[in-house]
């Protein structure tokens, strides 16, 4: 076996000149450091080190682009429609009552920005054919990730320009997919299957499908992604060699290596596994064959110096670090046996996607291995599907997915949610597998490597059982951008209060706090930016109870959180005017209305909660507005918390309610930059008239508010708030 791993110290060196945030003087340091040791003929160490100043001007590089960007982006005039233009690389995918378009790359004005986009469209765009170009007017946004946005409001701010042309692998693609289309009405989600196996484009799978795959830690398998480029590729090297052709085999992979990212697109997947396949067939053509664990570290090295950011990207992490773990834990202890491969695999994932997703799916790589044959079956039928679309072939997709749908939910026991890993326990455990695999050698190497790789997740589990029980009563006002997300905590006790929309912000933000278990859920009323996370938490965590108001209760949220709660045994509680609850020293009561009223009957029909705890009292009132604050009024709601109603907007908030209430502190929740311009500055300027304190998560991110002995204790996410929208 071959031992030696030249290029593990040059990408090790890599790594920690991008992540050392150091400066351009340091840079030149190391490199004179590189260049002393070449005159003193350690030429691998040399090497090696010359690799560290070059991450270090990598990395350089992009925080200047970056710096560029967010300058030029501080330009435009946020009440002002900007018109952007970026590649149409991917389709319209339905989401939430939305279609959205993202792309890698777009233009807007005169500015060119290498950063993602993510359009929004409020209506059913029109098909693209094959245009290449979107060209649209809305508010350009930009969220703390340095993700870009805008909303499309009508179809006459949108537009197709130019045309791709017919002769490019990107076409071709475009082509296969227009002609799914015509099936797509009777057979949606085998059409969603085939385009996303082989053509990539997994905009039109749905949650029901992914979610499946997720649970069972094979979503990896379901869009295309390394996994069918590796089997497209050993295809025709097989076939090639069991015609004896070599050579000609050896010149195919490189074509297809060329061909495949022009023909999916450049996505970081495709990319990463196009590049190595395009390694072995270039080492096998200069007849200078190279080891595997050679062929990963180069293949991991040049792909970070096309693109640095990958060392913070998820995708990169799973893919490399799931490959190294195969070449470097399992492979050295047995030859050609499974176990010590899949167990290696679940040890260097697992931490990762603990990390990333705060999920775990132990065992997901014995589903891979059963899956597998079944997906290359799928994979094969959908090629044909693709150039030769009929409902016989799209009824044998429709079969071989309910076969890998039913293996996905015997897995599923052994999936879940849990808390992330600390930062510096994911430093120190990559890190020393990092320098084992420099290193070491052999069955040291692996074992050193998979023990340092266990600290993650043995820290996540130390953090995790730290934060299952609070020493005091808080309340949790979380950050889940435009919409109500409240926790009340005391001991172990958890009452969660709405959640926001996208369950992929409330969940994590739960599980890092040690929640597992809510006592009760609220839904103050049905509207999305209160419901839509709510459906995930049910199915993920465990929820004993739900109270729901039968008030204006309708919409395919409140259908989804009504199944889900039945399915997985939530009592459903139908709340009514005076319902109260204890959980330990936390006292709640609900107030709600007894008529409808003719104005914003949903948001007028809101739960509110009176809360009491540590002697002190807060008020939670979803998103009443003005006509149930004058009911609310004639009661004894005096509270030392208010989260202000609707997210701050002029219609809630009057002066009388305040009067009656008469809080200390006041908590909006909204999102950076929203659209509706929440919260409104006459309320802010209502509440400043009366001296009450006033927190904000778009500024301050979450806001934790600890009640204990007559005290409240605010502490915001941020010490130094967020700049002003």
């Amino acid at each position: 076996m071959y031992d030696d791993v030249p290029a593990a110290l040059p990408l090790l060196a890599l790594s920690i000149g991008l992540a050392s945030g150091a400066n351009f003087p340091e840079a030149l340091a190391f490199a004179a450091i590189a260049v002393l040791l070449a005159f003193l003929r350690q030429r691998r160490a040399a090497a090696s080190t010359l690799f560290l100043p070059l991450g270090i001007l990598l990395a350089l590089h992009v925080q200047t682009r970056t710096a560029r960007e967010t300058a030029a982006f501080a330009t435009f005039d946020a009440t002002r429609f900007v018109t952007i233009e970026a590649p149409l690389e991917r389709d319209w995918a339905a989401r939430s009552g939305a279609f959205v378009l993202r792309a890698s790359r777009f233009r807007a004005g005169d500015l060119e920005f290498d950063a993602p986009l993510a359009a929004y469209a409020r209506f059913e765009p029109p098909p693209m054919e094959l245009a290449a170009t979107l060209r649209a007017e809305g508010f350009l946004r930009r969220n703390e990730n340095g993700v870009y946005s805008i909303t499309i409001k009508s179809p006459r701010l949108m537009s197709y320009e130019g045309a791709l042309d017919r002769r490019t692998p990107r076409a071709w693609n475009r082509m296969l997919a227009n002609r799914l289309r015509p099936f797509a009405r009777e057979h949606p989600a085998e059409v969603a299957l085939t385009e996303a196996l082989v053509l990539g484009r997994g905009e039109r799978l749905t949650d029901e499908i992914r979610e499946s795959f997720r649970r069972g830690g094979t979503y990896h398998l379901l869009v295309f992604s390394g996994l069918q480029i590796a089997l497209a590729a050993g295809a025709i090297a097989m076939l090639l060699r069991w015609l004896h052709k070599p050579r000609a085999s050896d010149w195919l992979l490189l074509t297809f290596a060329l061909l495949a990212p022009l023909f999916i697109g450049a996505t970081a997947s495709v990319s990463r596994a196009s590049l190595g396949i395009g390694l072995f067939a270039v080492s096998r053509i200069l007849k200078r064959p190279t080891p595997v664990e050679n062929l990963w570290c180069l293949a991991a090295l040049l792909r970070l110096i096309v693109e640095p950011r990958d060392l913070t990207d998820a995708s990169f992490h799973l893919t490399y670090a799931g490959a190294g773990a195969l070449l470097f834990i399992g492979k050295p202890w047995t030859r050609g046996r499974v176990v010590p491969h899949l167990v290696a695999a679940e040890v260097a994932v697992a931490p990762l996607t603990l990390f990333h997703f705060r999920q775990y799916a132990l065992g997901g790589s014995i589903l891979t291995l059963i899956l597998s044959p079944f997906l290359f079956a799928m994979l094969i039928v959908s090629a044909f599907a693709c150039a030769f679309p009929s409902r016989w072939l799209f009824r044998a997709i429709a079969l071989l997915h309910r076969l890998c749908a039913q293996v996905n939910e015997l897995g599923s026991f052994a999936s879940g949610v849990y808390a992330r890993p600390p930062l510096a326990a994911m430093i120190a455990g990559f890190a020393l597998a990092a320098v084992a695999i420099a290193l070491l050698r052999g069955r040291r190497r692996a074992l050193a490597a998979a023990l340092a790789l266990t600290i993650p997740s043995c820290a996540a589990v130390l953090h995790s059982r730290a934060q299952r029980t609070v020493d005091r009563p808080q309340a949790l006002f979380l950050d889940v951008s435009q919409g109500d997300a409240i926790a009340l905590r005391d001991r172990q006790h958890v009452v969660l209060v709405d959640g926001g929309m996208s369950a992929g912000r409330l969940l994590p933000m739960l599980v890092d706090r040690g929640v597992h278990a809510v006592d009760l859920m609220v839904l103050t009323h049905a509207h999305p930016d209160h419901c839509g996370a709510l459906p995930p938490v049910v199915e993920w965590l465990e929820v004993r109870e739900l109270w729901i108001s039968t008030r204006r209760l309708h919409g395919d949220c409140v259908s989804k959180l009504v199944r889900a709660a039945a399915d997985h045994g939530t009592r459903i509680h139908h709340v009514r005017d005076g319902d109260t609850r204890t959980f330990g020293t936390l006292e709640l009561r609900a107030h709600i209305p007894d008529r409808t009223f003719k104005r914003a009957k949903e948001n007028n029909a809101s739960i509110v909660l009176h809360a009491r705890a540590g002697g002190r009292s807060i008020l939670l009132t979803g998103d009443a507005e003005r006509e149930a604050e004058l009911w609310l009024a004639d009661r004894d709601l005096r509270a030392d918390v208010l989260k202000v109603a609707h997210h701050g907007s002029r219609s809630s908030t009057t002066r009388l309610f305040l009067d009656a209430v008469r809080p200390r502190v006041a908590v909006i929740s909204c999102g950076r930059e929203n659209q509706f311009g929440h919260p409104h500055e006459s309320v802010l300027e209502t509440l400043a008239a009366r001296r009450i304190r006033v927190w904000r998560t778009d500024r301050g991110g979450t806001v934790t508010i600890e009640l204990k002995d007559g005290q409240v204790r605010v502490f915001p996410q941020f010490d130094t708030p967020r700049a002003a929208p």
